[in-house]
């Protein structure tokens, strides 16, 4: 079997024009072996179930599972390395809040209702064990843009690319990947009182065509030259399934990124927020603001399979 092909499906498949994302946080004293395999079943047979009513909907379930949840619902099983709290971070006005999650669950779909009633079954799955405590439905905005109206995801990797810079490559938990969950509302006046140049180089990538600015012109504190993480002059990936959120009023992008190796995550993060020697951050943090954030681990296919039997 593949690296690819132990992986949760949803985990490394393109994003879906809708998404349900639920956050779940464990009533402790609940937590027992069946109620958990009970509940794991519910994910796999909602699915599959639903799925069946359109063949071509692409309905998938991606579970991750925070670091203080890992024990509880699997005692027997090592901690995956690198699997952690998320840690808050802040610098000058700048902040990315930890918030509460234990369990993660991202529903995808072509289909809006379809992606609803999944995410409506795991709710009533996880309710003997854990409380849902956020409910976000992620949508694709035109040609995969975000709501301050640049292109998402471009530089995403593809193929065996992809598959490198996303799963863990060996040992018990291979086919596993790291996944890192952020709410970010944008300050939608403040960005419009931008001039689109201004935008441009705030972005690093020109907004109407897409198309990335030379390195040589690119502004020290553009989004895409904060948020790279490089090691030894060798750019180390992340896989975004960012998808835009909210309502005509208030709205900005659910964060999803997958990673071999949770730190290439929060160094990712780390960079955008923290202020260089120059002085230089991320200046998309001007103008939208982190309200959500937490780690998980989304283990292979066949560990959930083992659980649930």
């Amino acid at each position: 079997m593949s690296l690819a092909e132990q992986a949760q499906p949803g985990a490394i498949s393109d994003p879906t024009a809708f998404a349900e994302y639920l956050t779940f946080t464990l009533r402790d004293h609940d937590v027992t072996s069946d109620k958990v395999i009970s509940a794991l079943d519910m994910v796999a047979n909602a699915t599959k179930s639903i799925r069946q009513k359109d063949p071509d909907s692409q309905v998938s379930s991606t579970v991750g599972i925070g670091a203080r949840a890992w024990p509880l619902l699997f005692p027997e099983a090592d901690m995956p390395e690198g699997l952690t709290a998320f840690e808050a971070m802040s610098d000058g006005d700048r902040s990315f809040p930890s918030t509460p999650g234990d369990l993660f669950v991202m529903v995808k779909s072509s289909r809006i209702d379809l992606a609803f009633e999944v995410g409506k079954y795991l709710i009533l799955g996880f309710a003997p064990i854990a409380d849902c405590v956020e409910d976000q439905r992620g949508f694709k905005y035109l040609d995969d843009r975000d709501l301050i109206n640049f292109v998402d995801g471009t530089e995403n990797p593809r193929g065996t690319e992809r598959v490198a810079a996303v799963l863990v490559p060996s040992g018990t938990y291979a086919g596993g990947t790291h996944l890192l969950i952020q709410t970010y509302l944008d300050r939608q006046a403040e960005w419009n009182a931008l001039t689109i140049e201004d935008q441009e180089g705030v972005i690093g990538r020109t907004k109407f065509d897409d198309i990335e600015i030379p390195d040589a012109e690119k502004k020290p504190f553009a989004h895409n030259v904060k948020s790279k993480v490089e090691i030894d002059g060798t750019e180390i990936k992340m896989f975004r399934q960012n998808r835009a959120i909210g309502t005509a009023k208030e709205h900005g992008t659910m964060f999803v990124g997958f990673a071999a190796e949770a730190s290439t995550l929060t160094t990712s993060l780390r960079q955008m927020i923290t202020a260089d020697a120059d002085g230089n951050y991320d200046h998309l943090l001007d103008f939208v603001t982190a309200t959500t954030g937490a780690m998980y681990f989304v283990p292979p296919q066949a560990f959930l399979d083992a659980i649930t039997g």
